[in-house]
């Protein structure tokens, strides 16, 4: 009799840029501000220098 293999999933620890709406790298620099992840070239561009 063949015993069943249990699979574990490994929990899925993705980040998603709140601007461009893309994944952001698990070893991409990143910018959280208010528990909101960004690429730090979207922040940059969210206020533009006067």
């Amino acid at each position: 009799m063949k015993a069943a293999k249990v699979e574990i999933s490994k929990p899925d620890f993705k980040v998603w840029c709140e601007s461009c709406c893309l994944r952001i790298a698990p070893l991409e620099e990143r910018t959280v501000v208010r528990d909101k992840a960004y690429h730090p070239r979207c922040y940059s561009k969210l206020f533009p220098k006067a």
